[in-house]
């Protein structure tokens, strides 16, 4: 056993390893503390149950794949933008094979539990993210928005669409990029 204190993000990291190896359904009490080298007792410390350490994982696991994307870079235009989100989103989803559809499963199998708030989270990021690009470009067509045609419900269908060319294990999203840039400029 380990003697030494194992902190709350080595015990992540450990997980995030096993997840990137087995999937996110291969996460277990005993397992991690078998890979931690310390007691299990001691892994209830930091996790006091096993969703609890799912839920800290699966919140861990997206902070990994945005570290290289930050969710709000204004820096970008919204073509760009989607474009740098989806290959960040694609090359976590390599480091982590079968992540993102298992959390999407694991969300839908409990609409009103806390991986639903979790996922909820990084969406509003995600979709404001998209806002502060839109916002910030001065090449937009002032007159693309109007009541029936919002900004909020045109993000909505990007960052949807996005997704779905995610979960479709699309190699690029050149598409949907084409559109944006189509029905903004």
């Amino acid at each position: 056993m380990n003697t030494v204190v194992t902190s709350r993000e080595a015990i992540l990291q450990v997980c995030r390893a096993l997840v990137s190896e087995q999937g996110l359904s291969a996460l277990n009490m005993r397992e991690v503390a078998r890979r931690c080298q310390v007691a299990l007792g001691s892994l209830y410390n930091y996790f006091p149950s096993k969703n609890d350490l799912t839920l800290a994982v699966i919140e861990s696991v997206w902070r990994d794949i945005f570290a290289a994307m930050p969710l709000k870079n204004t820096s970008l235009t919204l073509p760009d933008y989607t474009a740098a989100l989806f290959a960040a989103v694609r090359a976590g989803m390599h480091t982590y094979p079968h992540f993102f559809t298992a959390h999407s499963v694991s969300v839908a199998n409990d609409n009103k539990g806390p991986a639903r708030a979790l996922m909820g989270r990084y969406l509003a990021a995600i979709q404001a993210g998209m806002a502060e690009a839109l916002a910030q470009d001065a090449a937009v067509n002032p007159a693309a928005f109007g009541p029936s045609f919002t900004r909020d419900d045109f993000l909505g269908y990007v960052r949807e669409s996005l997704l779905m060319l995610l979960m479709q294990q699309r190699p690029d999203c050149a598409v949907l990029v084409e559109m944006i840039r189509r029905a903004i400029y």
